[in-house]
């Protein structure tokens, strides 16, 4: 079989699985094992047969087995790795895919001679740094740099390309990541590494490390990158995971981590903002940027001299400037830019996205590289100018850091001279303020957590090859919904922040998941709680289910206006007329002088077939305060449809003498024209509505929208035809 229906094959196999049909989803594996040729596979899975053999047999026996439930989990669990690992062998020899090149090149070297070599290359490269500076070969030193980092990218793709891990290679990475000699950005590297390599083949002995990287790592950078890709790997292998009782223990001794509870909460709340990112990414690059890089000439021209280069606190030196700033609009988009910026949101991914194209971003590992002050990237750029230490300290990701240095290596020694020294005046005083701050544990987690998700969003969404990776940045990331977690993600105050933010940026699916979890089994739940499940349901076009918590909601708050009018619109939008008026008499009760609830009802009556109802209220909207011409139209029409052809030509004349007409009102006065038998003003008028429609179809729409009315009033079939023909037509006539 090819690869295609190998895969299809996994999936149905782990569907089986699921629904608890063991020994087909056996029969099924040993299929997908044939297109493999993997011997040993096959005869590990007929060991697994003849197990759930003897448990059906000691079963139907009615023989005690107190093993039974721990042996059903051992060859669900065999057969969940075992499809994964026939996966892979398909496009083991000849596949283009990274996964699989790096997996050939690396097969036959052990972890622990990774290790070993990148010891090495450190070793060398420390010896090369004692010696005294003048005899110090730089040359040497910069290539031994080089291999080093060379040996950090070997270990990320041996960690992601593996199968599995041995005990002994846990053992080896246990006691590498939590070595406090062991530079920081290898230790996330070798977590990243783990992490992927999870993406493609599920490996329990990489969650093992990645949760005790998690309990016994002191460095808050790590913990953080640790606990990411724990919670992720768990989400994404959810279905595999919710019976194992090593996942379990691992989650529970994770859960007794003290600042545990706060990192999750932070998670689920970046995770869900995520997949606003496409939103902001639209907003800034469509709109708030274009609109700051068009400061137009003559406001710059005013501020700075044309050849100097622009600094945006210089529009605070004079008030004419700033006024100049909110005329543009621009003020309120300086603003709108900066609270996003700190609210956390990922404001940059639209500029730092067109710098991804350098060299550097082609070797994988680096897009999960901390930026430090030692890469030789970093060295070779900023040799002898100490800005690395500011760009650290900036609050972008880490591969936007790196963006930011390889891009300012194509400026020209002078200039960029210039761009260090106006940035570390502003570097100093940012520290200065800084130092006088108390330190906060909590929010300094929160800030390497959403830079750290950067990253991920970055690689997932801009590598080169980022079809080769599952989209995870795809879906809706709800740990909620991982069971091993739930019970540690479900706190409602947690809950209550992402349904808030899902429902703010009309994720309306995902708002109703999230107050739903806040209804089960509280009794005590805000009642507006119901009212926004009925507003996100109205919007998804769920009218019975928008009703229905809008009811809810009205037991707490009977006098809601808002309420009475969305459930109004709901029974509209049924053609339940009746009852959507008798929601639009309550709002009129409680607000006599709306004048939208008049004419509200007196449309629900006009669709009820009630037009002289109809036309009452629609003259009581004409004579209330702030009207204006909103009653007009209507009354118009109400009157040629009941034969009222003078009062309706005496409304559309006010409309065109003064309001506003449309084509629709020069179409509408044609009608009436035409049945008062005015035939040449009703083509004058029609011709007028034709000009102002955007093409020949809609105008055709439009008139034969009217057909019944027409009818009603006398004119044919036949003449209608020819009208519109005669109007489409005119060359012809």
């Amino acid at each position: 079989m090819d690869y295609r229906e190998a895969i299809k094959l996994k999936d149905k196999i782990h569907g089986l699985l699921e629904q608890s049909r063991i020994n087909d989803a056996l029969n099924e594996t040993l299929d997908l094992i044939d297109g493999t040729g993997a011997t040993l596979l096959k005869e590990e899975v007929e060991k697994l047969k003849m197990s759930y053999k003897f448990m059906l047999q000691y079963l139907s026996r009615g023989i005690l087995d107190p093993q039974r439930d721990t042996v059903l989990l051992h060859i669900i669990e065999s057969l969940y790795s075992i499809t994964d690992r026939c996966i892979v062998l398909h496009q083991e020899n000849d596949s283009p895919l990274l996964f699989h090149t790096r997996r050939r090149e690396l097969n036959g070297t052990p972890l622990s001679l990774v290790i070993q070599q990148w010891k090495q290359c450190v070793h060398k490269y420390d010896l090369l740094q004692s010696v005294p500076d003048e005899p110090k070969n730089k040359e040497a030193i910069r290539l031994q740099l080089r291999e080093c980092e060379q040996c950090e990218t070997k270990l990320f793709n041996k960690l992601w390309s593996s199968f599995s891990i041995s005990l002994d290679d846990v053992a080896l990475l246990k006691e590498l990541v939590n070595d406090n000699s062991t530079p920081i950005h290898l230790k996330c590297l070798v977590l990243s590494g783990l992490f992927l390599g999870l993406m493609t083949v599920y490996d329990e002995n990489k969650v093992d490390v990645l949760a005790q990287t998690y309990v016994l790592n002191d460095n808050s950078e790590v913990q953080i990158r640790a606990l990411i890709y724990l919670v992720l790997s768990l989400y994404i292998y959810n279905n595999r995971v919710r019976k194992s009782h090593a996942i379990r223990q691992h989650v529970a001794q994770v859960a007794d981590m003290p600042l545990f509870s706060r990192d999750l909460a932070t998670l689920q709340f970046l995770l869900a903002r995520s997949r606003n990112t496409e939103n902001i990414t639209r907003r800034v690059r469509d709109d708030l940027m274009p609109g700051l890089m068009n400061m137009s000439p003559d406001l710059l021209r005013k501020i700075k001299d044309k050849n100097s280069p622009i600094d945006m606190s210089d529009l605070e030196a004079n008030p004419e400037w700033q006024d100049m700033l909110e005329n543009k609009g621009l003020q309120k988009k300086m603003e709108e830019f900066n609270e996003m910026q700190m609210a956390g949101n990922d404001v940059f991914i639209s500029t730092f996205s067109h710098l991804k194209s350098f060299p550097f971003f082609k070797t994988m590992s680096n897009w999960f590289l901390p930026f430090h002050s030692n890469h030789s990237t970093v060295q070779e750029t900023f040799a002898g100018i100490a800005l690395a230490d500011i760009i650290s300290e900036a609050p972008l990701c880490n591969s936007d850091r790196y963006s930011f240095c390889l891009s300012m290596a194509s400026i020209p020694e002078s200039q960029r001279q210039m761009m260090v020294n106006q940035v570390q005046a502003q570097y100093h005083d940012l520290k200065e303020m800084k130092s006088t701050e108390l330190p906060d544990t909590e929010k300094q987690r929160e800030y390497i957590a959403n830079l750290h998700l950067q990253d991920l969003y970055r690689f997932f969404k801009l590598f080169s090859r980022r079809r080769e990776f599952a989209p995870i940045f795809d879906q809706d990331m709800d740990i909620t919904k991982t069971e091993v977690l739930n019970p540690y993600a479900s706190k409602e105050s947690t809950i209550s922040i992402i349904a808030e933010f899902y429902f703010n940026n009309k994720f309306y699916d995902d708002a109703i998941h999230h107050y739903m979890l806040i209804l089960e089994g509280n009794s005590n739940v805000d009642p507006h709680v119901f009212q926004k499940l009925g507003f996100c349901h109205e919007n998804l076009g769920n009218t019975t289910e928008a009703l229905r918590y809008y009811k809810r909601y009205l037991l707490a708050h009977d006098d809601d206006v808002w309420t009475l009018k969305h459930m109004a619109a709901c029974y509209r939008a049924t053609n339940r007329y009746v009852k959507a008026i008798e929601c639009y008499k309550k709002v009129e009760q409680l607000q006599p002088d709306a004048v939208s609830t008049v004419l509200s009802i007196g449309n629900c009556l006009l669709e009820l077939g009630s037009v002289d109802e109809a036309l009452k209220y629609y003259y009581k909207a004409d004579f209330m305060n702030g009207a204006k011409h909103r009653a007009w139209r209507p009354i118009a029409w109400c009157s040629f449809i009941t034969g009222n052809d003078e009062r309706a030509l005496n409304y559309y004349e006010k409309i065109i003498n003064e309001d506003k007409a449309s084509a629709q009102d020069y179409m509408n006065r044609a009608h009436v024209l035409l049945c008062s038998k005015h035939i040449p003003e009703a083509f004058d008028n029609y011709n007028k509505s034709l000009e102002m429609e955007s093409n020949k179809q809609d105008f055709r729409d439009a008139f034969f929208n009217d057909a019944k009315h027409l009818h009603d009033r006398g004119v044919s079939d036949d003449d209608m035809a020819l009208i519109v023909d005669a109007l489409l037509n005119k060359e012809t006539i």
